[in-house]
């Protein structure tokens, strides 16, 4: 009698990984993700930007689904802040000659949405 071998036919993204029975190949595609977003951040010198991506990549690795989920948010909204920081930084300054003005208007938008985000 042959030996039945299951094969798992879920889409790439709902995957397990081979270095974990519970880990998705989406924790690691969005940990990469986050990584290399925090590298780009500090090669261009935001650094407390980078280092939250880099957390954010860190804690996409593990093993419960619901920190992975929480990790992937705030990622992302530490990535709109930002970006959004950069921006509105140009902006300030063509306009006001003030970058810090629009630094500070994208930390207040991001704080905020990862606190409603938790709420």
């Amino acid at each position: 009698m042959p030996a039945k071998v299951k094969i798992d036919d879920r889409a790439f993204w709902w995957r397990r990984s081979v270095l974990g029975e519970n880990i998705s190949n989406g924790n690691w595609i969005v940990a990469l993700i986050l990584l290399l977003g925090g590298g780009f951040a500090v090669s261009q010198g935001w650094i407390a930007s980078g280092i939250g991506l880099g957390v954010a990549g860190m804690l996409s690795f593990v093993w419960n689904e619901g920190v992975a989920k929480t990790t992937y948010i705030i990622g992302a909204w530490v990535v709109a802040g930002a970006s959004s920081a950069w921006l509105l930084g140009m902006l300030c300054n063509a306009m006001f000659g003030m970058p810090i003005i629009g630094y500070i208007i994208a930390l207040i938008a991001s704080i905020s949405g990862v606190i409603k985000t938790i709420d």
